[in-house]
């Protein structure tokens, strides 16, 4: 799970209901987007982070690549869900090489999953101050079967995936590398996207908490389908706005903010917990990507639940995009949906570095 290196990676964001590829590279002092797009999956191809439909995703990933005119063959893609897990823990202090070598044994515990069946990357964020004895340790596991099956398309795609990450993670990526913050400000990076939403509370260029709540834009679709009793493309165009409900606007309406409210209640339960751990270092502001970030009363209610100024960030604000190979319009339309893959493709960057 850990990064290679490479002149020229991709970053590809295989969604629940999109596959998102970015490629960014640096030119001078520059970071230039040089391709991005997002191009729909079938309903159903990925479910709960699990893909169901392994052809669907290969095609949708080729499409992409013919769309875009990408050649580079290497990627950087990146997991999320209930097969993945992201935790800080406390472990003696020791060398990353001595750590390498005992890791299987000393997260165990830590792992809901048999340690047979995962695969393990760790990050070591420095030791203790109250106890240089013992250091805190980024622990990130994910099940093999899940992190093959991501393999399986993206080699049947014709591409080699060099970095397999986390979505929390790559999204992080993206915030800090194209909105840098003072090491006083406490940023929570809240990708909101068709299944998932990922978050990712960070300090000092260490993430602190991370979380993957199965909830997501899709939910806003389902219960407009079943309440209003409408096809599944009818209420995506009621949701995003493209199509007047009429009659049943007030019925949309109140969907909206109810499935606002719960996405934002969850979000603010892992800001309390949060800053249960860490009452010296409080939240103090949100930053609200992914695709469904824009969706009515969203922002409004995250400002309001977790009582600190929300903005929508934009991942593009931080690169010079390359206006000859990518549509500003695609751009400005779709940016929020790119925070992922833009992460992801910023690898290439530090792999440079």
């Amino acid at each position: 799970m850990g990064l290679f290196g490479s002149k020229e990676l991709v970053g590809l964001d295989i969604g629940s209901s999109s596959v998102k590829m970015a490629h960014v590279k640096a030119v001078g002092a520059e970071n230039r987007l040089r391709k991005f797009g997002v191009f729909p999956l079938p309903a159903d191809a990925i479910v709960d982070g699990a893909i169901m439909d392994h052809g669907a995703v290969v095609e949708g990933i080729k499409t992409a690549l013919r769309e875009l005119k990408i050649h580079e063959k290497e990627v950087a893609i990146s997991l999320s869900g209930h097969s993945v897990i992201i935790k800080k823990v406390q472990l003696p202090t020791t060398t990353a090489e001595e750590l390498e070598e005992s890791i299987q044994w000393e997260v165990e515990q830590y792992i809901p999953f048999d340690i047979k069946d995962v695969k393990i990357d760790f990050q070591v964020i420095g030791p203790l101050k109250e106890d240089p004895s013992k250091m805190d340790v980024l622990l990130v596991a994910a099940k093999t079967d899940l992190i093959n099956d991501y393999m399986s398309v993206v080699k049947d795609a014709g591409l080699v995936p060099r970095v397999v990450d986390i979505d929390s993670l790559a999204a992080g990526n993206a915030f800090e590398l194209t909105h840098p913050v003072s090491d006083a400000q406490v940023p929570m990076v809240v990708n909101v996207g068709a299944s998932f939403m990922n978050i990712n509370i960070l300090h000092a260029g260490v993430p602190l908490f991370t979380r993957d709540v199965p909830m997501g834009g899709g939910m806003y679709t389902t219960e407009i389908q079943k309440q209003v009793t409408v096809s599944f493309e009818t209420a995506e165009e009621y949701k995003t706005g493209k199509k007047d409900p009429g009659e049943r606007s007030e019925k949309v309406t109140e969907i909206m903010k109810v499935v606002s409210t719960l996405l934002a209640t969850e979000a603010q339960r892992s800001c309390n917990f949060f800053s249960a751990t860490y009452p010296d270092r409080l939240v103090t502001k949100v930053y609200l990507t992914g695709g469904a970030s824009r969706s009515a009363f969203l922002k409004e209610m995250l400002a309001e639940k977790i009582g600190v100024d929300v903005e929508i960030f934009d991942p593009f604000e931080g690169l010079t995009v390359d206006e000859k190979a990518v549509d500003p319009s695609v751009v400005a339309q779709l940016n929020t949906s790119a925070t992922v893959s833009i992460g992801l493709a910023l690898r290439n960057l530090e792999a440079r570095g």
